[in-house]
């Protein structure tokens, strides 16, 4: 309470009491304090002391249960509702991709909607913060058959089922959903090993693989791989060169067979040949950024090959 007429909402909220009727209230939007004399206040309201306009800025209220949207019209109880906070933000900022935010090493703000990626396919979520059987079950699997690793800059831990996750403070990556049994997935050709959790990977996807092994060099080789629009091909074997040390050594670059080329004819940088199981391949030298560097405890096959594809896409985008 700031004074006897003044009630706190954002103290009533800590300290687990219901608001009283008062004179005055005083809340948060975001970190900074508001008051109101009015018991019932609506979105336009919020937005008036805000500055902000429903035209532009969305309201989320946050309550113990999480999120709750707060339309121009919305009628908010102070006196009832358990508030922590608001928060009003402008549209654009609706959606957070949580891998962009952790390849652009931000952190992700509480927002209206989520985008997180389970094995290579990206899902949304209205909530903040899931339970690990929640997130399996976005991407269409039980936790009676399969376990949830997640990624982060801390590292690769398992998930259990009742865990909760807050996408806003953990700086996830990405998810990986793992079969509880093992299958015999789609390599044809196995000339040498890959970690486990880069064979559970294999064994979740449609393409053929190939382990082939010439001399001292180990590749990896996507058959039939889908290419993004744009090139003069729609699918391509894609081979990754695995260094002896991996994982600990990382990996680089990425090559294509057929050779691609642009329909538009724009010229493609930094693109050379490379000789692998005697056919042309065509090598992308494309590299980490310093921000994004190669870390095994978080990153393997699948997020190397996910950022060679999204190279691919952003090629349209340079020129």
């Amino acid at each position: 309470m700031k004074d006897n007429n003044t009630v706190d909402l954002y103290k009533c909220y800590c300290d687990g009491v219901k608001p009283e009727i008062a004179y005055e209230y005083s809340f948060k939007i975001f970190k900074e304090d508001y008051l109101t004399r009015k018991q019932v206040i609506t979105g336009n309201d919020l937005h008036e002391l805000f500055g902000s306009n429903a035209s532009t800025h969305f309201i989320r209220m946050v309550v113990k249960e999480g999120k709750k949207e707060v339309g121009p019209l919305t009628k908010v109880d102070l006196t009832k509702c358990g508030i922590e906070k608001f928060i009003i933000r402008p549209f654009e900022q609706e959606t957070i991709d949580l891998e962009t935010c952790f390849c652009e090493g931000a952190t992700p703000i509480i927002t209206y909607q989520y985008v997180i990626k389970v094995n290579r396919d990206k899902y949304t979520s209205e909530k903040e913060i899931l339970t690990g059987r929640e997130i399996l079950a976005l991407a269409g699997k039980d936790s009676k058959t399969h376990r949830l690793r997640m990624f982060t800059k801390k590292g690769k831990v398992i998930v259990d089922a009742d865990e909760t996750i807050d996408l806003t403070k953990c700086g996830v990556e990405r998810f990986v959903a793992e079969p509880l049994d093992c299958t015999e997935g789609f390599v044809t050709k196995n000339q040498f090993t890959l970690p486990d959790e880069d064979v559970h990977f294999l064994d979740s996807i449609r393409n053929g693989v190939d382990l082939i092994q010439e001399g001292n060099r180990r590749w990896l080789i996507f058959r039939g791989y889908k290419i993004p629009d744009g090139y003069n091909v729609e699918v391509a074997d894609l081979a990754i060169l695995i260094p002896p040390h991996y994982p600990t050594a990382g990996l680089d670059m990425m090559y294509l067979n057929p050779p691609l080329a642009r329909k538009d004819g724009a010229a493609i940088k930094a693109l050379s040949n490379q000789t692998i199981e005697g056919k042309r391949y065509q090598r992308w030298s494309r590299h980490r950024s310093a921000a994004n560097k190669w870390n095994p405890n978080i990153h393997n096959v699948e997020s190397h090959v996910d950022l060679m594809v999204r190279c691919l896409t952003a090629e349209f985008a340079k020129r």
